[in-house]
């Protein structure tokens, strides 16, 4: 392939990889809102077979059922969050390999970054970040029926706030997480891999890109579309940055970010000690 066919193969390739990022996060939120709502079923049915009179409820027996509906949602949603947080991080790394591959490009195969430690790590602050939202629900629920057992709310007031609470326009604060650590995975997982075939296509660079939201940060604005080698950082207001959400980088200018990069190249000449096949 000429250099300008092996560009324009290897941009068709990273387009339809970088839908992969959108389709997990998306994935993992319906999935998290199809057990609210079992969750939500699952405790209305509790409270529907309550006697009416709810001072004659045993308090004690009601909120360990509760407790029990909660704490299955609870692991089930890591179960997920696990999943979903593995396949985002290889789509990450798929990102760089499948373009180059579709470029003429294949690259030694990689084992390490399949089981890193940030994977690990941001995997598990995202489930505890999640349990500690419906972990506020569980309490909320448990408020809502003390109120009633005190007589201040009525049992059909009760049973419409725990309806919202675990309603999707109340659980922003588990969307915004999904949404930012699935694209720290993503975004790491990608400069990972740049950094580990550096050496082998030194034509490689990465080049900051912002998705689709009415507002975005200015120092963001600031330096969409730039361009730098794999291995170096973006300047971002001041902050250097190895790519957006960078985990070293401070919570203002990560969270609820729709900014990633992209692998670019400036030139197809690469080491054939270390690339496989070009």
């Amino acid at each position: 392939m000429t250099p300008s066919e092996r560009t324009a193969a290897f941009n068709k390739a990273r387009t339809a990889q970088l839908k992969e990022l959108l389709k997990n996060k998306q994935g993992l939120w319906d999935s998290l809102l199809r057990l609210l709502e079992l969750a939500e079923e699952n405790t209305q049915t509790i409270l529907q077979g309550q006697p009416t009179d709810w001072q004659q409820w045993h308090y004690g027996k009601l909120q360990g059922q509760i407790n029990q509906v909660m704490q299955e949602l609870g692991e089930r949603s890591a179960a997920q969050i696990t999943a979903f947080s593995k396949t985002t991080w290889v789509a990450g790394i798929n990102l760089i390999d499948v373009p180059l591959k579709a470029g003429g490009v294949t690259v030694n195969a990689m084992t390490q970054l399949l089981q890193h430690r940030q994977l690990v790590a941001i995997d598990s602050f995202m489930v505890d970040r999640i349990k500690n939202v419906l972990s506020g629900k569980a309490d909320f629920i448990r408020s809502q029926l003390g109120l009633v057992m005190m007589g201040a709310q009525d049992a059909n007031t009760a049973k419409k706030a725990i309806a919202e609470s675990l309603g999707d326009k109340k659980m922003w604060r588990a969307k915004t997480i999904v949404n930012t650590e699935l694209s720290r995975l993503y975004n790491t997982a990608g400069q990972m891999r740049m950094t580990e075939i550096g050496d082998a296509v030194p034509g490689m660079e990465k080049e900051w890109r912002m998705g689709k939201r009415k507002e975005h940060r200015a120092n963001h604005l600031a330096v969409r579309n730039t361009r730098v080698g794999a291995k170096e950082p973006f300047t971002v207001g001041g902050i250097k940055m190895m790519h957006p959400h960078d985990p070293k980088a401070p919570a203002k200018e990560t969270v609820n970010c729709s900014c990633f990069t992209v692998p670019a190249m400036a030139h197809w000449k690469v080491d054939p000690k270390l690339a496989v096949k070009t």
